[in-house]
């Protein structure tokens, strides 16, 4: 979709009903253009910022909605329609900051270039009874799309309505999607566990799509060390790593981690790049339970931790093999990792722009 950034922006906030005002330089793309834009908007009465309990975010006005519903009908009429959260925004901070941890995601995911807009992405739930058969929804022949809770959740789907899940990312592969923060979100796993089910059960039927677990977006590396070590608090219920999904992804809100939603969401991409690193291997573990990727010419394990998947880094911080290991991970995991692993593994950082190079993809 070509729009100008004026729109771009504007069609952020609708999804998102409130953006994080320290957000809007990544919504738009430049942080200097992005204040030029704000004084504008403002100016003209379009967006308004509203600060209060430490929480600043900006927000539609009427004008803005107005003319979102004129030229964008089918991407906001679900957002900017009758008592929606994201038409009328509460001042509740609780509720104001679930706004603005789905924003951060949906800004996030849209800068990585993932079709996150109505009119340019496929029903997440088609019902091929009431329409043609359309191939085009059918695994592995469509761009990686991203869909709010708002896009997917019914009105029946009363044991799911606490859960903490920012929206899903269909690919070939189906993702649950989280953004903790900067702090363990709040987690109840029967709730999580009823929606992951009830996801699993629709898009089996209608998109053929398969778990591939769930990805934890946060706002550093430094969140990786406090999940795994985290027991849940004190009340226990924090989010612990459990039994809901049978992996978990962690990426941060970092512009370069944008690499492991691009290897996560075509099977196709990252099957070349494992077998690419593979190729270095004088031995290659097919297991996929194991946490190992194989041995090197000297019998030393190696690990690919690239795609940050929790339990697998678990796994091996419980290792007690002296000989070691060498983990291979992007630069931008590496500190993180050195802190997490035994003193005996060796960390091996990959540079994501020699992906981009190596797929063939546009950075």
């Amino acid at each position: 979709m070509k729009m100008d950034r004026k729109d771009e922006l504007l069609l952020l906030i609708a999804v998102s009903g409130e953006i994080p005002s320290d957000w809007i330089g990544r919504a738009v793309g430049s942080e200097s253009y992005a204040a030029v834009l704000l004084t504008r908007l403002k100016r003209e009465g379009e967006v308004k910022l509203r600060s209060k309990d430490g929480i600043r975010g900006y927000l539609l006005r009427n004008k803005a909605k107005q003319y979102l519903l004129v030229h964008y009908w089918d991407d906001v009429r679900l957002y900017l329609s009758g008592a929606n959260s994201t038409n009328h925004v509460k001042s509740e901070p609780e509720k104001r900051l679930r706004l603005h941890r789905m924003s951060m995601v949906w800004i996030y995911i849209h800068r990585a270039g993932i079709r996150i807009f109505q009119s340019e992405k496929p029903e997440l739930f088609p019902v091929f009874h009431q329409v043609p058969f359309d191939s085009s929804t059918i695994i592995g022949s469509t761009p990686v799309s991203y869909y709010g809770t708002m896009e997917w959740k019914q009105e029946t789907d009363m044991e799911i309505k606490g859960s903490r899940a920012c929206g899903v990312l269909a690919a070939d592969q189906f993702y649950v999607v989280y953004n903790t923060m900067g702090n363990l979100m709040k987690w109840t796993p029967k709730i999580e566990r009823n929606l992951k089910s009830r996801l699993e059960i629709r898009l089996r039927k209608c998109r053929r799509l398969l778990p591939g677990g769930a990805i934890i977006m946060g706002v550093g590396m430094e969140m990786v060390q406090r999940i795994l070590i985290s027991d849940g608090g004190l009340k226990g219920n924090l989010f612990s790593l459990d039994d809901v999904y049978e992996s978990y992804y962690y990426i941060p809100f970092y512009a370069e981690a944008a690499i492991q939603l691009r290897l996560l969401g075509s099977e196709s991409d990252g099957v070349r790049f494992y077998r690419f690193l593979c190729g270095a291997l004088k031995s290659v573990n097919n297991d996929r339970f194991s946490p190992e990727a194989g041995e090197d010419e000297n019998g030393t394990p190696v690990y690919f931790c690239y795609l940050m998947d929790l339990w697998q880094i678990k796994r091996i911080m419980s290792l007690s093999i002296r000989k070691g290991g060498r983990i291979f991970c992007f630069t931008y995991q590496a500190e993180v990792l050195r802190l997490l692993v035994p003193k005996w593994f060796q960390v091996e950082a990959i540079r994501p722009e020699k992906v981009y190079r190596y797929l063939g993809w546009r950075q």
